[in-house]
């Protein structure tokens, strides 16, 4: 599975690109110290540190101490905030991880984000920012480990909690008795993996 590092290779170095991806999808407002996010990111303390006053000259981040802690979150007040985090959610963000994650699983036929994430990419405006979890929708006969194996680990690169819902293909198509397939197939949908390439 391709990394947010891997993703969109213009930034400075890809521990930065895992910071901003951390800091701008999946933090919110949230302070963070920098232990929390060295932790998170997988990069030594002393990288952050480096990061974060970079980014702190920039702009892009504010820093205020708590105690003997220094803790850090995205500058929303930033002129570059908006686009830089537009940016970030469209390279680094579900989409691209979680297609990568599936395709690799056998026995997946289908897949699908729905819910609060589908409806933000839909229409980014309408929300002020990107929802705190993702709802995945596996239609096909995998191996329900390997499909929480795979979420976990997109939820660990982008601080989001990852929630799959695995389905049989016929359930999918066919059973129009359970409302919660009704109200997800009359919902927006972001194809991941599609029988049907055109509809992708």
């Amino acid at each position: 599975m391709q990394t947010v590092s891997e993703m969109l290779p213009i930034f400075r170095s890809p521990g930065q690109a895992r910071l901003l991806a951390r800091l701008m999808i999946g933090a919110g407002d949230e302070w963070r110290s920098l232990t929390e996010l060295a932790r998170s990111v997988d990069l030594a303390v002393s990288s952050v540190q480096r990061e974060v006053e970079r980014l702190t000259r920039s702009g892009l981040v504010e820093s205020r101490r708590v105690g003997n802690v220094r803790q850090v979150r995205a500058n929303r007040s930033s002129a570059f905030f908006p686009d830089l985090r537009a940016l970030v959610v469209k390279a680094f963000g579900p989409v691209p991880l979680l297609r990568d994650a599936v395709t690799a699983i056998d026995g997946v036929s289908e897949a699908y984000i729905f819910g609060s994430w589908a409806r933000y990419a839909a229409d980014p405006g309408e929300m002020s920012e990107p929802p705190g979890d993702i709802d995945l929708l596996i239609v096909g006969v995998p191996d329900p480990d390997s499909v929480y194996r795979a979420s976990a680990e997109v939820e660990r690169e982008l601080g989001v909690e990852v929630n799959p819902v695995i389905v049989t293909h016929d359930a999918w198509v066919s059973d129009r008795r359970s409302g919660f397939l009704e109200s997800v197939r009359d919902g927006a949908l972001i194809p991941l993996l599609v029988d049907d390439p055109a509809i992708a």
